[in-house]
């Protein structure tokens, strides 16, 4: 197996695990903070999940249009993970970034069911790419 595609295929998993940690075990959880406390444990793991997922996340994105470019890994599953990934970052953007500021401020309940419900967006992306990531291993391995 090519550095490449190991590089891929393990920053792929890891960025998926990340997207489960950050879905089931953060939001998750934020209904179980008090008001008086939110902002502060939200704020707190934001910075934490940032460093831990999207700063990988990142680089799984620009290793990808990177492996296009230089033609290192098969193209079309890679395609594929890319408009995957584009859908995560999209959602993020425009839904669910959106969301966690209103909660920061309100630590509404209601939002935070909102968070979660629309998250499965960002989730099933993710796994669409690790779906495509392990083809792309498959056929270039």
């Amino acid at each position: 197996m090519s550095p490449w595609l190991l590089v891929y295929g393990m920053l792929s998993a890891y960025c998926l695990a990340g997207c489960l940690m950050e879905h089931f075990a953060v939001f998750a959880g934020w209904p179980a903070i008090g008001r008086g406390e939110f902002r502060a444990v939200q704020t707190s793991q934001g910075h934490g999940s940032g460093i831990v997922y999207v700063v990988p996340k990142t680089l799984l994105t620009a290793l990808v249009v990177v492996a296009l470019v230089t033609g290192t890994i098969p193209a079309w599953p890679l395609w594929g993970g890319l408009v995957a990934l584009g859908a995560s970052w999209l959602s993020f953007a425009v839904i669910q970034l959106p969301i966690q500021l209103h909660i920061r401020e309100t630590a509404e309940r209601p939002a935070i069911v909102r968070l979660v419900r629309t998250d499965w967006i960002r989730v099933l992306a993710m796994v669409a790419h690790f779906a495509f990531a392990v083809v792309a291993i498959a056929v270039a391995g």
